[in-house]
């Protein structure tokens, strides 16, 4: 039993440090294609998925410091926010009107609708008291900022600034509720980071993985998903009967 305790530590630090030079080896590869980490660092925070959640550990892994780190993270997930809330649904929409890839936007627009109804539901377009249509936003801007603030996997930007097309937030206070919430959200991060600046490459490594799973059950979902046009025709067609 003595004699094979070492060689189990042994391999045990072997994985360590194979595992902190292949991070290492992708930090250096950015590095080089991009020259300067700000550029990596605001370039990740763009990306869906990952967005500042990412982006942070990974500034600190190039070597810049928490404040700036943060800030790119912060700024490059912020800047996407007003396009996002313009054109993210439409053009998951129309995917889901090509003949291509009318699976995936099928499987993403139920993804996002089913995360807006934790916020609320879109208003009829009928008239309503500019009270109550205050109070009716302020509750939405509540549940998409809280929606943002929790740095969990498909909360993000992106998420948020469909949640929030989704339920009709209006533009301007759609926009500061998604930014609001990327605000505490990044600064979580930063936080963690922190306290577990020793462990960054592993940080960046489990958010990484974490991505990729996202990713990848994406894929499973849209390759299984069975297209609902046939069906969606039908409901619309009743709803139309019984208004006539």
């Amino acid at each position: 039993m003595q004699a094979g305790s070492p060689a189990l530590s042994l391999n045990n630090g072997d994985l360590v440090a194979m595992t902190d030079k292949i991070i290492q080896t992708v930090l250096d590869f950015l590095n080089r294609v991009f020259v300067h980490p700000e550029i990596v660092t605001t370039l990740i925070a763009i990306l869906p998925i990952v967005e500042a959640r990412l982006a942070i550990p990974i500034g600190l892994g190039l070597g810049m410091g928490y404040i700036k780190s943060w800030l790119f993270a912060f700024v490059g997930s912020s800047l996407i926010v007003p396009l996002l809330l313009l054109v993210l649904i439409p053009f998951v929409k129309w995917l889901a009107k090509t003949k291509l890839f009318h699976k995936l936007g099928e499987v993403v627009y139920e993804k996002f609708e089913n995360k807006s109804k934790s916020v609320g539901e879109a208003d009829d377009d009928g008239e309503v008291p500019p009270e109550v249509r205050r109070k009716r936003d302020l509750k939405k801007m509540l549940g998409v900022f809280v929606f943002v603030a929790i740095p969990l996997p498909l909360t993000g930007v992106w998420t948020g600034s469909a949640v929030a097309s989704i339920v009709k937030l209006p533009y301007g206070k759609a926009v500061a509720s998604v930014i609001a919430g990327n605000l505490v959200a990044s600064l979580i991060i930063l936080l963690l980071c922190r306290f577990f600046n020793a462990y960054i490459n592993y940080i960046i490594l489990a958010l990484a993985l974490i991505a990729i799973v996202v990713v990848l059950v994406l894929i499973v979902k849209v390759i299984v998903h069975k297209p609902k046009t046939a069906e969606a025709a039908e409901p619309q067609d009743n709803g139309a009967d019984k208004k006539d």
